[in-house]
């Protein structure tokens, strides 16, 4: 057909008059239901039947009230929308009078009048400009699904059942699509536009919103875009009814997170059974997002009970992996940190059991942040004792550079220990550190009804041991952990240690710091070496395996202070050099016995003193570090 402007006018009334007839006899077949006799008693009745009387005027209106002059493709669209609005009141009032009348003439004459709708409606899908003029770039609602955004989430979410909300603009077919709801049993609330619409979902959240298309102050796209775009409203499904019939509409809809479309008229019986499905698919849902949400619940609670007493990473690995608590192990390359407080059972002996219980949650908790923040794992807290094991469960490149640096870091941290300590009118403390770096098995420990992620073998019972070789303050490592650090390390005095379980001496090294990119050093004070006005005479008895063997008491001088240490000499009945360092029993030095270490000293920092014995040590006291100022 031509696109002649005078063509496309005559084209547009043909089609309107063509709605005229079928419209005209609706209104003929409303005035013989008016006079029969079920609706002289009914108020009920007859006010459904006005509201069918009403829609079919405001037919007429508006096909008498279009402008074919305009040839305006969108006007055009709207006139479509409005009509299709007004149809469906009429068809769906006339269903719930054809229910509620139970009067057999009065349904013949219903049915006969939908029929006439059908006809009306069918007419009404030839209502377009001809030769395709009514292109989706002319028409605003074809607009409206261009300029929405595909692939919006459609994820539904826990509401509670049966609270339906309608958008509509049109108070009629609102009011039709309330009454077909409210009569299945659903709580209907309505809102007038698209704002409004969403003031009330976000005020109540409904379990389901039917929301029209073309409105006013904001179209049904508009709102559909904000509602899947706002975290609180998202979840609520959403049914688009329209009186726009297009194909590409729908599945934009429903593509943009629509959960369905309907068209208007809407046929009762099938906006019930497309609620229904909605309704329960979702009460499904409900019931799955309350056993995540359960679960979830009951992880985090599991996460924060054990993450108190296990890394974070072997609390992952129990819980997400399906062989997380599958007993057995593997072999494992890491680098164990052994760290203890010095003498911490004489100091626990001294205190009440709520001082000594407050004495060890300040330091381990601090030590334990220092740990996860070089990420490593704390596998065992023993007391006062920390095994902490780098490179298991999680292994990377860095494992040994982490430990030396945690190391470090730790060592650092007993300031801040010592400082809620001291606050707290408890005592300050010294810890020792051992690193050593080889092969162990890695795995779950126990039985099915009791067991632990741990390590074992020879290299965690050699870190223990050199451990036990360090004075407060300390940190030694294995031969393996210098080697395969790649991390620059600060080293201080290195000592050969007979260890048990290692045949041949072990070479001991101090480490003092760490370089980049850590960049730490340990902090410590300067040491002030007084010589005493005259020598001291002490007797040390050395451990042997688990016990002190009296009858190997040996006499020491002590010539001066150095630090928190007594320097001293063997006496000249000694004649070979004592093996360091050594645990031993100290009698002399104050009225009961004590205990403390004997170490290599420094021969430059006792380089003042005479040289009469070369054979000079450091004897560290464990718990008498008050008295030695007092020396003279």
């Amino acid at each position: 057909m031509s696109r002649n402007p005078r063509h496309q006018r005559a084209f547009l009334n043909d089609r309107l008059q063509s709605l005229n007839a079928p419209i005209q006899l609706l209104a003929l077949q409303l005035h013989s239901l008016a006079a029969l006799p079920v609706f002289q008693n009914s108020p009920e009745l007859t006010a459904d039947l006005e509201k069918i009387h009403d829609a079919v005027a405001l037919t007429q209106s508006a096909l008498l009230a279009f402008d074919v002059e305009a040839l305006d493709a969108g006007e055009l669209a709207r006139l479509r929308h409005d009509l299709r609005n007004h149809i469906g009141i009429v068809d769906g009032y006339s269903e719930i009078l054809a229910e509620d009348c139970g009067d057999d003439e009065l349904a013949e004459s219903l049915f006969k009048l939908r029929q006439q709708s059908r006809v009306f409606q069918e007419q009404l899908e030839g209502l377009v400009l001809p030769d395709g003029a009514s292109s989706s770039s002319s028409d605003p609602i074809a607009k409206m699904f261009k300029s929405f955004k595909r692939g919006l989430s459609r994820e539904l979410g826990a509401v509670e059942p049966s609270l339906i909300l309608v958008v509509d603009d049109n108070p009629s077919s609102r009011e039709l699509l309330a009454q077909q709801l409210q009569r299945k049993g659903y709580t209907v609330l309505e809102a007038e536009g698209g704002r409004s619409g969403l003031e009330t979902m976000r005020r109540v959240l409904p379990d389901l919103v039917l929301l029209d298309l073309v409105m006013p102050d904001m179209n049904g796209y508009d709102v559909l875009k904000v509602i899947r775009e706002d975290e609180d409203l998202r979840r609520i499904p959403v049914v688009m009814v329209s009186g726009v019939q297009d194909e590409e509409g729908a599945m934009h809809c429903i593509d943009a997170g629509a959960n369905d479309y309907l068209i208007k008229p809407v046929n009762a019986t099938l906006l019930n059974a497309r609620l229904s499905a909605l309704l329960e698919r979702k009460r499904w849902q409900d019931k799955e997002q309350e056993y995540l949400a359960e679960l979830e619940r009951s992880q985090k609670f599991i996460r924060q009970v054990f993450g108190r007493y296990l890394s974070d990473e072997i609390v992952e690995r129990l819980l997400d992996e399906q062989d997380g608590l599958k007993l057995g192990g593997q072999r494992r390359v890491v680098t164990v940190l052994m760290a203890d407080i010095r003498d911490f059972s004489t100091i626990s002996l001294q205190l009440e059991p709520e001082a000594c219980v407050a004495l060890l949650n300040n330091y381990l908790g601090v030590m334990a942040e220092v740990i996860q923040h070089y990420r490593g794992t704390v596998d065992e807290l023993m007391g006062d004792g920390i095994l902490a094991i780098f490179g298991a469960p999680v292994n990377e490149a860095d494992d040994c550079d982490r430990a030396l640096a945690c190391a470090v870091a730790m060592q650092n941290a007993m300031a801040e220990v010592n400082r809620r300590n001291l606050a707290e009118g408890l005592p300050a403390l010294k810890m020792g550190i051992g690193l050593n770096t080889g092969e162990v098995v890695a795995g779950n420990i126990g039985s099915e009804l009791r067991s632990k992620y741990g390590v074992v073998g020879h290299n965690v019972n050699l870190a223990a041991r050199i451990e036990s070789c360090t004075v407060g303050g300390q940190i030694l490592v294995s031969p393996r952990t210098l080697s395969d650090a790649k991390v620059e390390v600060v080293r201080g005095r290195s000592m050969r240690v007979a260890v048990k379980g290692v045949e041949e001496e072990l070479l001991l090294q101090e480490v003092l710091g760490v370089g980049l990119p850590y960049d730490l050093l340990l902090e410590q004070p300067q040491l002030e070496l007084r010589p005493l006005s005259a020598p001291l005479s002490l007797w040390i008895t050395l451990l042997n395996g688990k016990q002190f063997d009296e009858s190997q008491a040996l006499q020491l001088e002590a010539h001066a202070v150095l630090g928190e240490g007594l320097v001293v000499s063997a006496s000249s009945a000694i004649n070979s050099p004592i093996k360091v360092p050594a645990d031993v029993a100290i009698k002399g030095l104050v009225e009961a016995r004590c205990y403390g270490k004997l170490t290599a000293v420094d021969a430059e920092a006792v380089s003042t003193l005479p040289s009469a014995n070369k054979n000079r040590y450091l004897l560290v006291p464990s718990t008498v570090a008050d008295v030695l100022p007092n020396l003279k």
